[in-house]
């Protein structure tokens, strides 16, 4: 089975940006730089804190300023805890013995 296969050669391929009836210098811009900005301030979201008053821990959501926008417990909350608490168990045993005293002085007179 003869078959009958001919290859002419080909100049190189020149891509889109290649044209040789006119070079070009390539001329190099370079981007306008901004000033640089300082660190931005990081903040730990959610932050935890120790409400000593009420004997909570407080979860504290904040903005990108820091300002806390959300609590758990709410403010409102935790002066209720505050207005309605028990005292706590070291500071129970811290009154108990000055309530015990003044009721056995007052059994004696």
């Amino acid at each position: 089975m003869p078959t009958e296969l001919s290859v002419q050669a080909v100049g190189p391929v020149l891509g889109a940006s290649e044209n040789p009836a006119q070079p070009k210098p390539e001329t190099f811009t370079p981007p306008a730089q901004a000033p640089p900005q300082p660190p931005a301030m990081v903040i730990a979201n959610p932050t935890l804190r120790f409400d000593v008053a009420s004997g909570l821990v407080v979860i504290e959501y904040r903005d990108a300023n820091g300002d806390v926008t959300t609590s758990i417990p709410t403010l409102r909350q935790l002066e209720a805890y505050r207005q309605w608490s028990q005292p706590l168990p070291g500071q129970a045993a811290a009154l108990a013995p000055a309530s015990s005293g003044q009721a056995s002085a007052n059994r004696k007179a």
